[in-house]
């Protein structure tokens, strides 16, 4: 099994695999001197997190096709609201981008439900490149007494509104998640929310919480390890790792169903030159077979869409979550 750190090292060194791709970059990038210096890939998550597990490699790759550093700043905070409302403020000249997730489109309409200034909108954002879709899985430590999806929810029936649950943070990236699958079960928890995903799992290693929404990147070294038992998952279909937990849907909740993108984002007004470079070279990083595979093997699903692409993708899969939002009334 591969864990992250033998991701990152594996996928630092790996050559872009096709040479007509690097003649034509090198053709486009002769029109216009850009970048010339420094670009900063800001993550709205603490290290630990997918979508810090999708930027770094990402990073390296980005350094390597366009001639200039690219450095990792970790912005967490609000769900990730305060990394997301950074860039929607950053000059729209490409030196500032960032990788995402679903909360990017759920905490406007959250904040709004809460009666709290929205941050920023999802208008002030162009998307450059879907790269990864991942269901969330419900994890809890091997010494947990429940065994099962059914012993979890029974116990959670007989304590109501008594056994918390941690999140990446309130209206973070597995919080809706979380609260899609309570509201059709007619389960009552008590959410605490952290600082990301990696907090929020190392809260549940060191028995913080019993329990919490999570991605088989984030918990794969300890679900290797046999630390970590998962009891459901939040997509169609079982993922292989893990043939004995039943999807949400199996279970008898038909609409439970989530899928968590990883996504890249510029500034709106970013030159339109700009995104196409910043497009390109991550389009030839997705595409590339041994990228693709190193993923697979760290515990997360490539599944790029070009910029055009993940924007009609985002219009229907926000207005979905927001009707979800909506109508369990997260507040």
């Amino acid at each position: 099994m591969t864990s992250r750190r033998q991701f990152l090292k594996l996928t630092l060194g790996l050559p872009l695999s096709s040479g007509g791709l690097w003649l034509g970059w090198d053709r486009l990038r002769a029109q216009e001197p850009w970048p010339t210096r420094t670009i900063t890939l800001v993550v709205p998550f603490p290290p630990g997190g997918v979508a810090d597990f999708a930027a770094r490699p990402l990073a390296a790759h980005l350094s390597q096709t366009l001639g200039q550093k690219v450095v990792i700043e970790n912005k967490g905070g609000a769900g990730g609201g305060i990394g997301h409302a950074v860039v929607a403020r950053a000059e729209p000249d490409g030196y500032t981008i960032m990788t995402a997730l679903p909360s990017l489109a759920v905490i406007p309409e959250g904040n709004r439900l809460q009666g709290k200034p929205v941050p920023y909108e999802m208008d002030q954002f162009v998307p450059l490149a879907r790269m990864l879709a991942d269901p969330p899985i419900l994890a809890v430590r091997n010494a947990s007494p429940w065994n099962s999806l059914d012993e979890f929810i029974a116990a959670v029936r007989a304590s109501p509104a008594r056994i918390p649950y941690g999140t990446s943070g309130h209206l973070g990236t597995v919080h809706l998640a979380m609260e899609m699958f309570l509201n059709a079960a007619q389960l009552k928890m008590v959410h605490v929310p952290y600082q990301g995903g990696g907090p929020s799992f190392n809260a549940l290693l060191s028995d913080q919480v019993p329990v919490v929404p999570t991605l088989e990147s984030t918990a794969k070294g300890q679900i290797d390890a046999g630390n970590i038992r998962i009891l459901a998952q939040w997509g169609t279909e079982r993922l292989p790792s893990f043939p004995h937990a039943p999807t949400l849907q199996e279970a008898g909740y038909q609409e439970v169903v989530y899928i968590l993108w990883t996504g890249v984002f510029a500034p709106k007004n970013t030159p339109a030159h700009v995104t196409g470079f910043l497009r390109d070279a991550i389009r030839l990083f997705m595409q590339d077979q041994a990228v693709i595979e190193r993923f697979a093997k760290a515990g997360s699903q490539v599944s790029y869409l070009d910029g055009p692409e993940f924007a009609r993708f985002l219009e229907a899969d926000t207005d979905r979550l927001l009707k979800v939002v909506r109508k369990i009334g997260l507040s």
